[in-house]
C-alpha cells in the first residue's frame, strides 16, 4: 500500500456498525459514512497484516435507546460464523436479544459483545451437555450466559 485512505459503509456497500482491530478489541469505534475506517500506509504494507472487523449495532428497542453489537470470538479469524452462532432473537417487550451458541458439549466459549451502557464485555459459556447449546442473553443492563 502506497497511500493512506478511508473506506465508508457506501463504499463497500456495508452498513453501519461498530468496527475494531484484530489484535485490539478494547478499541471500539463506530463505523458509518460519517466516520469510516482509516488504513495507514505506514501500518499496513506489503509486510504486514492488517484485519478489521465490523458489527452492526442491535437496538433493544428501549426507551433509553441502548443497542449492542455482537463481536464474537475474538481468537478465531472469523469471529461470528452461522456453524457457532445459529440464532439471534431480539424480544422487543422484554428488551432482551438471545443468541444461541453451538458447540461440542462442555467447550467454554468466549464471546466478546459490544453494549452500549456496558461497552466492550467479555463472557464465558459453557456448552450444555444435553443439547450441545448456550444461551447468551443481551439486556438494557447485563448480559450473561445460560
Amino acid at each position: 500500500m502506497r497511500r493512506n485512505y478511508t473506506i465508508y459503509p457506501a463504499m463497500i456497500g456495508g452498513q453501519s456498525g461498530v468496527m475494531w482491530q484484530y489484535n485490539n478489541s478494547d478499541v471500539i469505534t463506530n463505523f458509518d459514512d460519517s466516520i469510516g475506517l482509516n488504513v495507514s500506509a505506514d501500518i499496513c504494507h506489503n509486510t504486514t497484516l492488517c484485519l478489521w472487523y465490523i458489527s452492526p449495532l442491535q437496538s433493544l428497542y428501549d426507551s433509553s435507546g441502548v443497542q449492542y453489537a455482537l463481536l464474537g470470538e475474538l481468537n478465531k479469524w472469523t469471529a461470528v460464523s452461522q456453524q457457532r452462532f445459529t440464532s439471534i432473537v431480539t424480544d422487543t417487550q422484554k428488551h432482551e436479544a438471545s443468541i444461541t451458541i453451538q458447540g461440542v458439549s462442555g467447550e467454554t466459549v468466549t464471546v466478546a459483545v459490544f453494549h452500549s451502557v456496558l461497552l466492550s464485555v467479555a463472557v464465558n459459556c459453557s456448552i450444555s451437555a444435553a443439547n450441545g447449546q448456550a444461551h447468551l442473553v443481551v439486556t438494557t443492563s447485563n448480559i450473561m450466559c445460560s
